[in-house]
């Protein structure tokens, strides 16, 4: 893994991005999402038109959690209110301190 830039950092959600590869990486508990460019633009456009009709659930540890599934079904990932709070934060303000950070390098 190269080196990266932290953008953003909000409870379990850590983003950070490496300008010399233009890889972002997403550090969420136990899983990294990364990405090119744009498909974090493309990531970011999903997760921004889940927002607001998220469908959270109870589950048998006895806490709400919402899924977001993934473009294999046998993969989900789960996120608590407060985790998908920090999450959504998170990946938005990353979205804009990398353009800062483009803008001055």
């Amino acid at each position: 893994m190269c080196k990266s830039t932290t953008l953003s950092s909000k409870g379990n959600t850590t983003v950070s991005y490496c300008s010399g590869c233009q890889s972002h990486y997403i550090w969420q508990n136990s899983f990294i999402l990364t990405f090119n460019p744009a498909q974090y633009d493309c990531f970011l456009e999903e997760i921004k038109s889940r927002m607001g009709v998220e469908d959270f659930m109870k589950f048998p540890d006895g806490v709400y959690r919402m899924m977001l599934p993934t473009p294999m079904p046998e993969v989900l990932f789960t996120f608590s209110e407060e985790e998908w709070q920090d999450f959504t934060n998170a990946l938005f303000e990353a979205y804009y301190m990398r353009e800062v950070y483009q803008l001055i390098n």
